[in-house]
């Protein structure tokens, strides 16, 4: 913990205390590295001192300011009883997808205003968060979504950090494992657009500018605009992954995702959906649903704004043969001076009677 080992811009100091005569890192705000580390596998176990508002945390496997694996602290009042005292999110395109992944928030064991123990365990994708010394891991993540298996690390303030101890993982020969696709009724693969800019209107009922609903007619048509893309491991279509964001928090991106389903038969089938922000679902080019999930306004959906299954549902209103649905997506968060996450998951009910161009669902 010396000012040689670490990279800062003026925004560190180094210290010693009897809490660690080996020196404390203190960081007013924003990032600090490790200098020329690389972190694949193994341990990171630190002290920090907690504050008891704001957000920190520290980023593992960083490639640059815009990508990394991250892990956040939300330090309030009580934490143990906080259920987003915690959290573990990708950092994609210069953007914190916390909105995406509220599967990886927790409550944690931890006191503001005093040291706290950290020991982090990262074994190729799944990452164990142990705090203040317990025998049971406080958080667990099963599959981090972040592009990269090695990067550097990164910490953030304001806050304290001392007795950093970092112990690379033994190279393994074992040959990494294939997670198996799931067949669980979410629509897995799509074709996904480039993003374009949505034109906005100001809602008088909201007070903020909300985005104008884009004809199907306006979807790009078939060639280079276009990618074949397969969901992220719990079904989320990740359009901050593969597409990005305006760095201008006051920008609406669009995009489109399609696919095609081919029904036995003319029905309806139910279905769930959760997305963030806005979004319009076509079925042969007629539109079936609309919502807003926008966080900080009335027009969020259960958990604060974040993605669920229970953000919607709807029947999905289907012809015999081919059906191509395709969902218009923005990522409007108005106020707020950037972006966060934005994507969609689509599940259905009940699949029988219904296949993909290429394969079949689950269910059947």
């Amino acid at each position: 913990m010396k000012a040689d080992r670490w990279l800062s811009n003026g925004n560190a100091t180094f210290t010693a205390d009897d809490h660690a005569p080996d020196g404390v890192l203190a960081i007013s705000k924003g990032p600090v590295d490790v200098k020329g580390l690389t972190f694949r596998d193994g341990t990171i176990e630190f002290d920090m001192y907690m504050p008891d508002h704001g957000i920190l945390g520290i980023r593992l496997r960083v490639q640059n300011r815009d990508s990394a694996e991250a892990l956040f602290f939300r330090p309030q009042k009580d934490c143990n009883a906080s259920p987003d005292c915690m959290q573990y999110m990708p950092l994609e395109h210069g953007a914190y997808e916390w909105d995406l992944f509220p599967e990886y928030q927790s409550s944690a064991p931890i006191r503001t205003l005093s040291w706290n123990h950290f020991r982090i365990v990262v074994m190729g994708r799944t990452m164990r968060i142990y705090v203040n010394r317990s025998s049971k891991p406080t958080l667990s993540v099963d599959h981090m979504e972040g592009g990269a298996l090695s990067g550097g690390l990164t910490f953030g303030g304001p806050a304290k950090y001392a007795n950093l101890v970092i112990t690379p993982a033994k190279p393994s020969s074992a040959a990494a494992q294939t997670v198996p696709e799931r067949k669980d009724g979410f629509l897995r693969h799509w074709k996904i657009s480039t993003a374009s800019v949505l034109a906005s209107v100001h809602d008088p009922k909201l007070d903020a500018p909300m985005g104008v609903q884009p004809p199907y007619a306006l979807m790009p048509p078939d060639g280079k605009a276009w990618k074949a893309i397969t969901a992220e491991t719990k079904g989320l279509v990740n359009f901050s992954h593969e597409v990005g964001s305006a760095k201008d928090g006051s920008v609406i991106s669009l995009a489109w995702a399609k696919t095609t389903l081919v029904s036995n038969k003319a029905q309806s089938k139910k279905v769930q959906i959760g997305w963030v922000r806005e979004i319009w679902v076509y079925v042969n080019g007629t539109l079936v649903f609309s919502d807003r999930n926008i966080e900080g306004l009335p027009a969020a959906k259960a958990a604060d704004g974040r993605i669920s299954l229970e953000n919607g549902t709807f029947l999905l209103p289907l012809e015999k043969g081919k059906n191509e649905i395709a969902i218009a997506l923005d990522d409007n968060l108005p106020g707020n001076t950037q972006h966060y996450g934005w994507g969609m998951e689509l599940k259905l009910k009940d699949s029988t009677g219904i296949s993909l161009e290429t394969e079949k669902l689950g269910g059947q």
